[in-house]
């Protein structure tokens, strides 16, 4: 016997939480959240604020990996994804980055009325609470670490202000270029993550019209034919080795993320005919554009040893019991190293110099590989990524540092640190806008993780080589500059080993070293069908009433950094959206 509720929600993650808590505000509504994996509220590795990537590559992690990247010399890169009550919010680096207001206006741009800056906007500002704002009184907890005036932050602002890049007065407006410190998600009061679970779930869980059940499996969208038009009615879930469905009398919302919405899409028959049959699976939407357009930023990482006398965090890396113990100690009284991200020092740079990227971008874009991409999709694109190369006020590069050791393995998982007791400082260096796009599909019609061929398409696009190896040039500059330089070892060891300064030696070292970010989007896109569009303004699969995708994969065009930011506000949208159509 199926049970019924009015809206059945696929995924408990950021989204999810989001959505759900706001829906069951109204008590008449009977809300249903399915996560697949376990309830770890009180798992200190996701409380204390430095311990979320310890739960990478565990069973709070989906452990996807991507096929080989021809882009990458043929490597297979990790792909870490949250499987937890609060998703990749349980797990990730903490980083609460708005993106900019252009990159908003080419969502529109691309047929999506109703998302402009300023709705987006106030949906992003009814998320969070900092504070350094009292006008702002969102549940998600923002704070900027107790350490965000000392040594190090101090000399990397100083250092990207000698290069003549100002210093962003609120990383949280949507616009400015040049240093700031970013805010973490983590709740000032207590020093731990503030996150889906905390901050919207916790306040909502004892309302009588919310169930939320964990290491729930969900299969697929169950489906009814009305009069012609395809119903989303259920989905089929199993939880404790049993098989069962939930009954959506409303509507099924998927909350499942980039990389698992389009799969449930493709396992419940909506998708690309010829796949889904390759498959034996019904088709009962041929849509081929679900799981493609697939986006993520490419990064990379440096190392330079730093004077002995500074403190770092390579004390902590490399899991000295005295310093491990000594950063416990000051958590415990609310300061110290566990409870913040690490990385708040950054920076989101446009590249230096009078080089016409507009020109470069038209010389190189004949050599891209053939495109599923429509037209009309691609002009809105390059339009919007050559307005950014274009503007010294548009980032095309976000740098992120940290006091210590925190180099990425070719494999996309984090370096061990290097033998001795040599202290680091450590760029992190994200491609804001590639060009690249990639697809996710399944590969059977299996739920195993193995099941899933992600093709992210890493460097696919020549532009993408000649921007990140740019910006190497660029992080080389910062790193000789003062007050930087005078901060570093001189003749110490550095990571890559030699200088890296001429443009053909910097797309070689970005081949063969960058890596992905965790930042997957755009499988889902928002924007007519006719353009390569899933759902449409309202988050609406095409072709089908009552179901709607709500969460990362609709992002038609993706973010300047991570996009945990942009999912709260477009779950907080979406809950808008869903309850005005109620």
């Amino acid at each position: 016997m199926s049970a019924k509720y009015d809206f059945v929600i696929v995924g408990g993650g950021v989204a999810g939480l989001v959505v759900a808590s706001r829906l069951s505000e109204n008590p008449d509504l009977q809300v249903l959240v399915l996560e697949a994996g376990a309830d770890q509220t009180a798992d200190p590795r996701v409380n204390i604020p430095i311990l979320g990537s310890s739960l990478v590559n565990t069973d709070s992690d989906w452990q996807f990996r991507t096929v080989p990247q021809t882009g990458l010399g043929g490597r297979e890169i990790a792909v870490a994804q949250g499987r937890a009550l609060g998703g990749s919010g349980a797990i990730n680096g903490l980083s609460f980055t708005v993106t900019t207001r252009a990159n908003i206006a080419a969502w529109e741009k691309l047929g999506n009325p109703g998302w402009d800056w300023q709705s987006f906007s106030a949906a992003q500002k009814k998320v969070y609470s900092i504070a350094s704002d009292d006008g702002q009184s969102g549940p998600l907890k923002l704070s900027l670490p107790d350490n965000a005036d000392s040594f190090w932050p101090k000399v990397w602002q100083d250092t990207i202000r000698e290069l003549g890049f100002p210093d962003v007065c609120d990383p949280l407006s949507g616009q400015g270029v040049g240093s700031s410190i970013t805010p973490d998600t983590v709740d000032s009061a207590t020093k731990t993550r503030s996150y889906a679970v905390s901050a919207y779930l916790q306040a909502a869980k004892s309302r009588e019209n919310l169930t939320v059940v964990t290491q729930a499996v969900v299969e697929k969208v169950v489906f009814r034919s009305d009069g012609g038009d395809i119903v989303a009615e259920g989905v089929q879930y199993t939880k404790d080795g049993e098989r069962k469905t939930a009954t959506a009398q409303r509507e099924v919302i998927l909350t499942a993320g980039t990389l698992n919405s389009p799969r449930l899409l493709e396992l419940s028959g909506v998708g690309n005919g010829e796949l889904l049959r390759q498959h034996g699976i019904d088709v009962v939407l041929d849509n081929p554009h679900v799981g493609e357009n697939l986006q993520n930023h490419v990064m990379l990482s440096a190392a330079f040893e730093a004077l002995p006398e500074h403190d770092t965090m390579d004390g902590v890396v490399r899991q000295d019991p005295a310093a491990v113990g000594a950063a416990m100690e000051a958590y415990g009284k609310g300061t110290g190293p566990f409870g913040r991200s690490g990385t708040s020092a950054t920076a989101q740079l446009p590249l230096l110099g009078d080089e016409d990227l507009g020109q470069l971008l038209d010389q190189v874009k004949a050599k891209a590989p053939k495109s599923t991409a429509t037209t009309g999709y691609t002009d809105v694109v390059e339009s919007f990524v050559r307005s950014v190369l274009t503007s010294p006020t548009e980032p095309s590069g976000y740098y992120l540092t940290f006091p210590g050791w925190a180099m990425f393995s070719p494999g996309g998982s984090m370096a061990p640190p290097p033998p001795g007791d040599e202290k680091y400082f450590t760029f992190g260096l994200v491609l804001a806008h590639p060009l690249s796009r990639g697809s996710s599909h399944i590969s059977s019609a299996s739920l195993d993780s193995s099941a899933l061929a992600v093709d992210p398409g890493y460097l696919t696009h020549p532009l993408d080589v000649e921007v990140m190896a740019r910006h190497v040039q660029l992080l080389e500059k910062i790193a000789g500059s003062n007050p930087l330089r005078s901060q570093l070892k001189p003749g110490g060891k550095r990571f890559p080993e030699s200088k890296v300064t001429d443009l053909e030696a910097a797309k070689e070292f970005v081949r063969q070293n960058v890596t992905g970010a965790h930042h997957f989007t755009s499988t889902c896109s928002m924007m007519p069908r006719e353009l390569g569009g899933v759902v449409d303004e309202k988050l609406r699969v095409h072709g089908i009433r009552n179901l709607r995708v709500a969460d990362a994969s609709i992002i038609p065009i993706t973010v300047r950094a991570n996009p945990q930011a942009t999912v709260y506000a477009i779950a907080e949208r979406a809950a808008d959206l869903i309850r005005t159509d109620i």
